[in-house]
């Protein structure tokens, strides 16, 4: 049921869970090291049962009087929604510079000017990023795919057993359509830019070493599209691989612009679930190719 005017952060948060669904496996991750073939993914890989979904700063039982979607609520995004009226900030990513956006005793000087002013601007940031398991929260966890033309996902498709899609191109073109689909050009390709792609896996990103290893061994895949890697890890497993005759590559992408299209599509939908403005705002990934 859509919300109407006046209802609290927390009531908006619960009306996103109860119609994108719950999440998918709940983060089952990756097991101990004995057993990284388990039960990985999303596009998110994290510790087992790891879920990042959740206000993260501020008082959510203020009215929602507007709300921001970003890939991550970095400051510039922050200051964007004060400048909107709005008081909602919802990141895809973390923006506390931690993985689960754990409160820090004895923040560094950028990251305590950060926190006080989310507080001084009253600000309340909700972090949305876990793969859920209803239509619409499966649509947001395949924006990017969709977004390169991808379409036919391995059935049934569970985003916590990871997005693994059938293909028939280049990872050049690969590379071109990502390229044309994310605000980067900073991609970096491990392998051979004329392999043909027959199975492909995307993954956001990774906070566990050779996490991503079970998705790139996989006989179905000769593409993974990452948004950042263990480079001491899962670089060489994929050079090794290649130097073994495996048809193998990767492709690192980084992954805040990874995280671009789920909240672009993620602001869209929630204007269909609430009275309030809704605006998706651009992140910068603060990268630059120096040539």
């Amino acid at each position: 049921m859509p919300l109407q005017t006046g209802q609290t952060g927390h009531e908006l948060f619960a009306a996103i869970q109860a119609v994108a669904g719950p999440e998918a496996h709940r983060h089952r991750g990756v097991d101990a090291p004995m057993r990284r073939d388990t039960a990985i993914a999303g596009g998110s890989y994290r510790a087992p049962g790891a879920l990042v979904d959740g206000f993260r700063a501020g008082d959510a039982d203020v009215p929602v009087q507007g709300v921001v979607v970003a890939a991550r609520a970095s400051t510039a995004v922050l200051q964007r929604a004060v400048e909107l009226g709005a008081n909602i900030v919802i990141s895809r990513t973390a923006f506390y510079n931690d993985s689960m956006d754990r409160p820090v005793s004895r923040p560094e000087s950028a990251l305590k000017h950060k926190i006080d002013y989310i507080a001084a601007n009253k600000l309340v940031v909700l972090r949305l990023q876990d793969p859920r398991t209803g239509p619409a929260g499966e649509a947001i966890t395949t924006a990017l795919a969709t977004g390169i033309g991808l379409t036919t996902g391995r059935k049934p498709l569970n985003s916590a057993d990871g997005l693994i899609y059938e293909t028939d191109t280049t990872v050049l073109e690969i590379v071109r359509r990502v390229k044309a689909a994310l605000p980067t050009q900073t991609v970096r390709l491990v392998g051979d830019p004329a392999l043909r792609v027959r199975g492909l896996a995307i993954a956001t990103e990774s906070n566990r070493p050779n996490a991503l290893a079970p998705l790139i061994s996989r006989a179905d895949v000769n593409l993974l599209i990452t948004g950042e890697v263990h480079e001491t890890e899962t670089t060489p497993y994929v050079m090794d691989a290649i130097e073994l005759g495996l048809p193998k590559a990767m492709l690192i992408v980084g992954s805040i612009a990874m995280e671009e299209p789920a909240a672009r599509h993620l602001a869209e939908w929630l204007k269909t679930i609430t009275p309030v403005p809704v605006t998706y705002v651009p992140s910068n990934e603060g990268l630059t190719e120096v040539m």
